[in-house]
C-alpha cells in the first residue's frame, strides 16, 4: 500500500523504514512548514548553557535537530524526549534522554512524578498553544520555561495526495491547514486520538484510529480489513485458548489483545498490563480461558531492564546495591499507576546486574507479580546514592510463558490469513490449550464420567477422582480429564490427605468452569444420581 504521510518536510525521519517493515511504501506531503525564530532558539540555548534548567524536554524532533548541538549544560539536566525519533536526535547529539512511555506531552508530568516538585524546566516547541502541559508541570510544583523556538505555516499548496492508497494524519494542525481531496477508495487514518477528534469535527470520521504512534498506526491498518463480528470465529479457532504474544512497544496492552481477538474473531482478555512503552510476553485469553486470569496475574514475572543513574558508580557497588534487594521489599505504586498508592509487600526472586555501560545498568530481575520495576529503579538509585529511573523495559516471562514462545502480531497475521485460506493447520502454533495456564497449580483428575456433571456445575464427588496431587483445604485446584483437558478450576472442601480417590464425600465445588457441557456423555442420572448403564 502507498501511504501519504502529513509531516513537516524537515520530520520525515525514518518513516520510509518503518513503512517497509508492514509492507508499505510511503511519502511526505508537508501542508505545514517550520519557520525557526532564530531569536528564541538563541535564547533557550543562552538560558540552558546558564544552567537555567534543571529538566530540558523536547516534543518533537525539529527542535532537538536545531537546538541540541548547540547545548553545553554546565551541570546535570535531566533530558526527556517524546518518541525514539526524537531520543535519537538528540543522543546524535551527545545527549542521554529518556524517552516518555507514550506519545503524549500529557505524559510528561506523571511521568516526572514527585521529581518535578520546585524544577524548572526548559521546553523548546512549536508556537502551539499546550496551556494543559504547563498546567500540569504547576500542579506537580515545578515551573515550566516554555520557548516558542518555531512557527507552523501552512504550505497553501494542494497535497499531492491522489496516487496514495492512504493518507495519514500526524497531527491535528496537519489536517485543519491541508488542501487535500479525498478520492473514491482512499483510506483516511488519524495517527491518534487528537488528531481523530480533529477530524470527526470537520465531519471526517477516519478508517483507522493509531496509538499515537507510526508503528502501532501501521499495525491497526494491517488489521482494518480482518475485522469480524465477535460470535464469528476464524476457521480452526477452538472455543477457547491462550496466545502468547510479544507486545511491542508503543500500543497499550488493551489494544494489542484487541487486535488479536479481531484476528482471531473471538472476544478476548489480557493477564498482566504493560505500559505501551514496555514490550515482551502479554498473555491473551478468549472464550472460557478468560477465567484463568486470576491464576494467571498472580504467577512470577521476569523481566529484563535498562536503568539509567544519575551519578557514577562503579559494578561492583551496583551488583552490591542490587544484592540488598533480593528478598522481601516494601513498596507504593509510582504516580501514574492506575491503583490506589498504598504500601505494600513484593518479594524479589532474583536480581542479576547483566551489563554496565557508562551510567545505563542492564539487570534481569525475577518477582512477585504486582512488582512496579519503575519503583524499583527509583529505590535502586536512592540506595547508590545517585538517583536512577527506568530506562527501558521488557517482560521475559510470565509465569511459564518465555518470551521465546511469543509471537509477534506479524506472526499471528500471517497464521490467520492461512487459516482464512483455508490450512486448518495454521493456526496450531498459534493457539494453546487453556490446561497450559494453570502452571503447577495443584490439580485433580477425574474420570470421564464426572467431568459433565461438573461443567454443569456439581460438585465434585471422591468417587469420581482417578487421582490428585497435594493441597490444602481451601485451595484453587485445576480439574483435568484423562485426556489432560481443563474442565474448571474449582475451591478444595478437603485436604487431600483426607480422601482416596473413589472415596464417597463431596471433594470439590467448581468455581470456574472451562469446559462446555456436553463436551463429554452425562455419566449420572438427574434424579437419583446413580451411574447409567
Amino acid at each position: 500500500m502507498l501511504i501519504a504521510i502529513t509531516r513537516l518536510a524537515e520530520k520525515a525521519g525514518n518513516d520510509a523504514d518503518v513503512c517497509a517493515r508492514f509492507g508499505h511504501t510511503c511519502y511526505t506531503v508537508s501542508p505545514l512548514r517550520a519557520d525557526l525564530r532564530e531569536e528564541a532558539v538563541g535564547r533557550f540555548v543562552e538560558d540552558a548553557n546558564a544552567g537555567a534548567f534543571d529538566g530540558i524536554f523536547f516534543t518533537s524532533a525539529l527542535p532537538a535537530a536545531v537546538v541540541a548541538p548547540r547545548l553545553h549544560l554546565p551541570r546535570p539536566a535531566r533530558i526527556v524526549a517524546i518518541g525514539p525519533q526524537t531520543a535519537r536526535t538528540l543522543e546524535e547529539s551527545g545527549l542521554e534522554p529518556e524517552t516518555l512511555p507514550t506519545y503524549y506531552s500529557a505524559d510528561f508530568a506523571p511521568h516526572m512524578g514527585a521529581w518535578l516538585q520546585g524544577k524548572r524546566v526548559g521546553i523548546p516547541r512549536a508556537a502551539v498553544p499546550n496551556p494543559a502541559l504547563l498546567q500540569a508541570i504547576a500542579d506537580a510544583g515545578g515551573e515550566a520555561c516554555e520557548y516558542q523556538v518555531y512557527d507552523l505555516v501552512p504550505s497553501g499548496e494542494p497535497l499531492d495526495t491522489g496516487r496514495a492508497d492512504a493518507v495519514l494524519f500526524t497531527s491535528a494542525s496537519s489536517f485543519t491547514t491541508a488542501r487535500w481531496e479525498r478520492r473514491e477508495g482512499q483510506i483516511v487514518i488519524a495517527i491518534g486520538r487528537v488528531t481523530a477528534q480533529a477530524m470527526e469535527t470537520a465531519g471526517v470520521v477516519p478508517d483507522v484510529v493509531g496509538d499515537g504512534s507510526l508503528t502501532g498506526t501501521l499495525a491497526a491498518l494491517d488489521l482494518r480489513g480482518g475485522k469480524r463480528a465477535a460470535t464469528e470465529h476464524l476457521p480452526g479457532v477452538p472455543q477457547a485458548g491462550l496466545v502468547v504474544v510479544d507486545k511491542p512497544r508503543g500500543p497499550s496492552s488493551h489494544q494489542v489483545a484487541a487486535w488479536v481477538g479481531e484476528m482471531l474473531g473471538v472476544q478476548v482478555g489480557h493477564a498482566g498490563t504493560l505500559d505501551p512503552q514496555v514490550s515482551g510476553v502479554l498473555v491473551v485469553m478468549f472464550g472460557p480461558a478468560v477465567r484463568l486470569a486470576p491464576v494467571l496475574l498472580r504467577e512470577q514475572k521476569e523481566y529484563v531492564c535498562a536503568m539509567r543513574i544519575h551519578g557514577d558508580a562503579d559494578r561492583a557497588q551496583i551488583e552490591e546495591t542490587a544484592r540488598e534487594f533480593v528478598g522481601r521489599i516494601y513498596q507504593r505504586p509510582p504516580r501514574r499507576s492506575a491503583v490506589k498508592r498504598s504500601l505494600r509487600i513484593r518479594k524479589i526472586h532474583d536480581l542479576e546486574v547483566l551489563d554496565v555501560d557508562g551510567r545505563v545498568v542492564l539487570f534481569r530481575v525475577v518477582c512477585d507479580a504486582g512488582t512496579y520495576i519503575r519503583s524499583l529503579c527509583h529505590h535502586l538509585g536512592l540506595a547508590l546514592g545517585t538517583g536512577a529511573h527506568m530506562q527501558e523495559l521488557r517482560r521475559t516471562r510470565s509465569g511459564l510463558f518465555t518470551e521465546d514462545k511469543a509471537l509477534t502480531l506479524h506472526a499471528i497475521r500471517d497464521a490467520c490469513v492461512a487459516a482464512a485460506a483455508g490450512d486448518e493447520a495454521a493456526l496450531s502454533g498459534i493457539i494453546l490449550p487453556p490446561v497450559l495456564g494453570v502452571g503447577e497449580m495443584p490439580r485433580i483428575v477425574v474420570r470421564d464420567a464426572a467431568i459433565d456433571a461438573i461443567c454443569h456445575g456439581a460438585k465434585l464427588a471422591g468417587v469420581g477422582v482417578l487421582s490428585k496431587t497435594k493441597y490444602r483445604k481451601g485451595d484453587l485446584v485445576a480439574v483435568l480429564s484423562e485426556k489432560d483437558e481443563l474442565v474448571c478450576l474449582g475451591e478444595a472442601l478437603v485436604d487431600a490427605e483426607a480422601y482416596k480417590p473413589g472415596d464417597t464425600g463431596l471433594v470439590l465445588a467448581p468455581k470456574a468452569v472451562m469446559m462446555a457441557a456436553g463436551t463429554y456423555p452425562r455419566g449420572w442420572t438427574k434424579k437419583t444420581g446413580q451411574k447409567k448403564a
